[in-house]
């Protein structure tokens, strides 16, 4: 039997029609509070960060799902879009672990081993399956175990298939599943209680895939990422990786990136910074001498795996974490490719403004200061909310 065929007859349950009141999971309440509020569920995961186009699709999804079914209490909080995505391999939460949850000490240890073992293996998937992405199809909006509506996945062809579990079985070795992948994207999450199956069904068959317009989204190992979740609203990528962009990244992005990656590596913190242009036009540019002598005179050493300048096109989105805009330029790049502001908001207002050496508009010694006093800034930033979280 081939793998689809496989995949069809495990997931023939998704055409059966949501109807009758039911009670949700038990389970949801850890979950989900009666009001529709996130509780604390802190664990880890693996998953690949989508394409805007996907996440876009999602979006108005669940967009959808919330206006056809507005008043009726049935759905908690809204997702945020940034935190779209799709699960590759659960990892450790508090259904699923070795630890006692209640022994904060020892879950938080099971928790941060699991997420370093995680970030290696996806670091060597990164580099073993460059740039042979996995297409997958969306299926059907189907009502996941009584906790959630999800979005099921199908993968387009066989190759696509083996491929996706190829990744998947190198993490059996941190976690085990007793369940097989059924690729998804989670669309919401039930409130706890008993839910009007009629209504919810209407509502999830107008929102419902057509067959014949079916959306395709590829997915990246560039965008595979572990992470930590402190609730199902709350997730953060280990490492957080920041593409810095700026007209035309040579110059100010390139200098943010490798002083937050000094930085950050003096504070032992899991960020990294890449350098992305927001014009086409320079892609392959080689960087200015004037860039790394003015880094090495300070003490930074450089790090020039891309010696030339890089372009944000569609296909980079999701590599990345989070979005620093630096010029006006990038601003218009970040606003093109549909990117949710929760991605780019916050850490933009640290950086906006540089001026550009490249145009004498100040020397690159002064352009670093600026980055240097930014940088610090942000940097004592992030580790506050780390330590609120």
């Amino acid at each position: 039997m081939s793998l689809l065929s496989e995949y069809e007859q495990r997931t023939a349950w998704k055409y059966e029609p949501i109807r009758g009141s039911f009670h949700t999971a038990q389970g949801l309440a850890k979950k989900v509070d009666p009001d529709g509020n996130y509780q604390p569920f802190p664990g880890t995961t693996v998953v690949f960060r989508p394409e805007s186009i996907c996440s876009q699709t999602v979006a108005m999804m669940q967009r959808v799902l919330y206006h056809r079914l507005e008043g009726s209490g049935m759905l908690a909080s809204a997702l945020p879009v940034s935190t779209i995505h799709m699960t590759l391999h659960d990892l450790v939460s508090p259904e699923k672990c070795i630890s006692d949850p209640m022994d904060p000490g020892a879950y938080h240890r099971e928790m941060a081993e699991s997420l370093g073992r995680a970030a290696d293996i996806t670091e060597k998937i990164q580099s073993d399956f460059a740039g042979q992405k996995i297409t997958m199809v969306a299926d059907r909006i189907v009502n996941m175990v009584s906790k959630s509506l999800v979005l099921l996945l199908k993968p387009q062809t066989e190759q696509d298939y083996e491929r996706l579990l190829q990744m998947y079985r190198q993490f059996n070795d941190i976690v085990e599943l007793p369940y097989p992948l059924t690729p998804h994207i989670t669309l919401a999450y039930f409130r706890p209680g008993m839910l009007d199956g009629d209504r919810l069904g209407e509502a999830v068959e107008f929102a419902q895939i057509n067959p014949e317009c079916t959306p395709v989204f590829d997915f990246y190992p560039e965008g595979l990422t572990a992470q930590r979740f402190l609730d199902m609203q709350h997730y953060l990528d280990d490492p957080m990786r920041i593409c810095f962009c700026c007209d035309g990244g040579m110059n100010r992005s390139v200098m943010a990136a490798q002083i937050l990656n000094h930085m950050a590596a003096e504070r032992k913190l899991p960020i990294v910074g890449e350098a992305r242009a927001a014009f086409p036009d320079t892609e392959g540019e080689p960087i200015p001498a004037e860039v790394w002598r003015t880094l090495e005179e300070h003490g930074i050493k450089t790090v020039r795996e891309n010696s030339t300048a890089v372009y944000l096109d569609t296909s980079q989105v999701p590599r990345f974490s989070r979005f620093a805009v630096i010029s006006e330029g990038a601003r218009d790049r970040v606003s093109m490719l549909g990117l949710p502001r929760e991605q780019f908001e916050q850490e933009s207002s640290f950086f906006y403004g540089v001026r550009d050496p490249q145009y004498r508009e100040v020397t690159h010694e002064q352009a670093f200061q600026d980055i240097c006093g930014r940088m610090t800034r942000f940097l004592d930033s992030y580790e506050e909310a780390m330590r609120e979280v």
